[in-house]
């Protein structure tokens, strides 16, 4: 009714406002105005124009302002459209949801039918429970129980727990104490190891003086075997000459000229063939017993002549030579006279127990002789060219070195000491020192 009432209002303002554009036109015709310098005719024209616009604008006017709808459709038409198809989406979509909602809801209904028949069941299985409920409660009456002693025991064990900690905290101090004691042990190991070190280097030195003392116990075993068959040779009452016996020796200083060397070379080597003549009891005015060619004496002078240090010569027999032997095989050692030991140098020393009979008491004797010759034989002390002993200490003392061991009631120890300062050339005089606690007692030589 609104819209026919709105249709008739314009229908009416518009023939209302035609009918006056008219009027004014034709007013404007015959007084023949003239509006921005146009012709009359042309400003009737444009007075009819602008009427018929103010009618249609008034028209719009009114459309707008009593129509809400009208407004919207002419400036929201677009937006309308829009939202129009937004609700389209979201209607498909609740429809969907709708559909999802029946489907869920006959989902639904099935499992409240399952959940009444599990409810009747639960029902039942609620009686079944009720009654294990009351076993329950007695079974807790006794859980209640035991859990009361479960407390009295954890109050025995916290009490216990309490104990083990301060057992524990003794423990963590002994363990700190162990720890130091570990890393103690750990330095006195690491000593022990270079001490260990020490050890095999030495037992090294050690193995290559036993080595070395093996050879020279192979070299004095050969000699031994050596002058066991010259002993033998000699109670038969054959042999003269033993083999390596010293025939004649002689020091040569340093300085000597070629000829002087060569001269006493000669020199000894007579001495030598006289003192086998001698023994051998080879007529005199023969042919010398002693055979040595001119190239022998020449590699001696040289040997002679090398460094600047004297020399000792020594003319020892190859072999062993019976009775009136003309011939005689020898060995020419030349040994640098150097010193090698110094006066009151103690070569050797030997401990005497107590109350020892006279044939022990020798045989210890003996045995200290025996380190003496084989450590001076060792440092390179020669010899007695006439003798071969090593070591000399005069009869009278030996007696009285005896003596004063056997009236002895201790244990001692005797020392043999050097006597002067020895070379290898010269004798090797001995003093021999009685100590008792380290005290000397008395000496002898």
């Amino acid at each position: 009714m609104a819209g026919y009432t709105l249709i008739l209002a314009i229908m009416v303002l518009g023939g209302i406002i035609a009918t006056l554009g008219d009027r004014i036109g034709t007013k404007v015709g015959k007084a023949r105005l003239s509006i921005f310098n146009l012709r009359p005719r042309k400003t009737a024209t444009l007075v009819t124009i602008m009427t018929g616009g103010l009618i249609s604008a008034s028209t719009l006017g009114i459309l707008l302002a009593t129509s809400s709808q009208l407004r919207d459709g002419l400036f929201r038409l677009e937006s309308i459209r829009k939202d129009l198809e937004t609700t389209q989406v979201a209607k498909q979509q609740v429809q969907a949801e709708l559909e999802t909602s029946r489907s869920q809801r006959q989902t639904a209904v099935q499992q409240l039918d399952q959940i009444n028949r599990s409810l009747s069941q639960a029902l039942l299985r609620q009686s079944e429970t009720q009654a294990k409920l009351q076993s329950a409660k007695r079974d807790y009456q006794k859980a209640k129980d035991e859990l009361d002693k479960v407390r009295a025991q954890e109050q025995d064990l916290n009490s216990q727990i309490a104990s083990l900690t301060t057992e524990q905290q003794n423990l963590t101090a002994e363990g700190q104490k162990l720890r130091q004691e570990r890393d103690r042990i750990a330095v006195d190991r690491e000593n022990l190891r270079q001490k260990v070190a020490e050890s095999q280097a030495q037992l090294k030195d050690i193995e290559t003086q036993r080595q070395k003392l093996t050879q020279e116990i192979s070299v004095l075993q050969k000699d031994l075997d050596r002058l066991t068959s010259s002993v033998q040779a000699l109670r038969q009452g054959k042999v003269k000459i033993t083999s390596g016996q010293v025939l004649a020796a002689a020091v040569f200083p340093s300085g000597l000229s070629i000829q002087d060397t060569r001269n006493a070379v000669y020199q000894v080597l007579q001495q030598a063939d006289q003192f086998a003549r001698n023994i051998l009891e080879y007529p005199k005015g023969t042919e010398p017993v002693i055979q040595v060619s001119e190239g022998q004496v020449e590699k001696l002078v040289e040997t002679l002549r090398k460094g600047d240090s004297s020399f000792v010569l020594q003319i020892q027999s190859a072999g062993n030579y019976l009775y009136k032997e003309s011939k005689i095989s020898i060995l020419a050692y030349t040994t640098p006279n150097k010193q090698v030991f110094g006066k009151g140098e103690t070569i050797a020393s030997l401990q005497f127990p107590a109350n020892l009979a006279s044939a022990e008491l020798e045989e210890q004797l003996n045995k200290l002789f025996s380190v003496v010759r084989f450590r001076a034989r060792q440092e390179g002390v020669l010899p007695n060219p006439f003798t071969g002993e090593i070591g000399s200490i005069s009869k009278d003392s030996l007696q009285e070195l005896l003596q004063e061991m056997k009236n002895h009631k201790t244990s001692f120890e005797l020392r043999a000491v050097t006597k002067e300062a020895i070379f290898s050339s010269s004798p090797l005089n001995l003093i021999l020192i009685v100590l008792e606690n380290g005290v000397e007692i008395r000496r002898f030589g």
